[in-house]
């Protein structure tokens, strides 16, 4: 894979277009335990834990080993295997409408009076967990997803890897891409080619979170205008378990 460190572009991602403006979530240790973080940049907010609506995890082969989400008062973290090498999450967020008064509530848009706008919200994470070498096996399908072609881990702050963004399993064109969701999550750098195909600048070492966000017509134009899908992808680099 070809690398390079990318010490202009960090100026370049302050200047970048705006991101998605949207809440992700992503995976991080919390007190000993991997907790599914649901914020926007360093917001950790508290949710509805029942919004977690799967929790997977294969080891470094491929093969599904157990996994679950654990629910607590304000939260949830995963309980997985110990050779569970990547977590995969998904979290439906629910219909949310903008009213006649310009602001959102949690509802369909038909229940709704006056509704301008509305979406059907879903976030959706890949972390990697305990991975060594370049190698990255086939992740199972989410509706959003992305898909590291090496593994980032091995990597340092200001080195550049590729990903590939798929939508029900295709490539999707033109997706801008946020490579520090956490640290600037207004702020993009690239966007995705025909096949999916974009460059990440890995911007930290330790939690790297990487978001993009598709939005596509909702089949039920009574309740939304858009499904609107949020991934991240995230890892630490830097350290490893053995």
């Amino acid at each position: 894979m070809r690398t390079r460190r990318l010490l202009l572009a960090t100026a370049a991602l302050l200047l970048g277009g705006a991101a998605a403006h949207a809440h992700g979530i992503w995976t991080a240790e919390r007190w000993g335990e991997t907790g599914i973080v649901y914020g926007h940049g360093a917001e950790d907010g508290a949710y509805d834990p029942a919004k977690v609506s799967a929790v997977r995890a294969i080891d470094k082969a491929g093969k599904a080993v157990d996994a679950k989400a654990v629910a607590g008062e304000r939260r949830a973290v995963i309980e997985a295997a110990d050779d569970a090498a990547i977590l995969l999450v998904d979290f439906a967020n629910g219909f949310y409408s903008r009213g006649a008064d310009g602001k959102w509530v949690a509802k369909p848009k038909n229940e709704v009076p006056g509704a301008t706008e509305a979406g059907d919200n879903w976030k959706h994470n890949v972390t990697i967990r305990h991975l060594h070498g370049d190698a990255v096996p086939a992740l199972p399908a989410q509706p959003l997803q992305i898909v590291p072609l090496v593994n980032p881990t091995e990597l340092a702050a200001g080195e550049v890897f590729k990903v590939r963004v798929l939508y029900d399993g295709k490539p999707v064109a033109g997706v801008a891409i946020t490579p520090d969701y956490v640290n600037a999550a207004e702020s993009t750098l690239g966007t995705t080619d025909a096949d999916g195909i974009g460059e990440v600048l890995i911007r930290n070492e330790g939690l790297n979170v990487i978001a993009v966000s598709h939005q596509v017509p909702f089949t039920d134009a009574s309740k939304a205008d858009t499904a609107n899908h949020f991934a991240t992808l995230s890892f630490v680099n830097g350290h490893h378990e053995d």
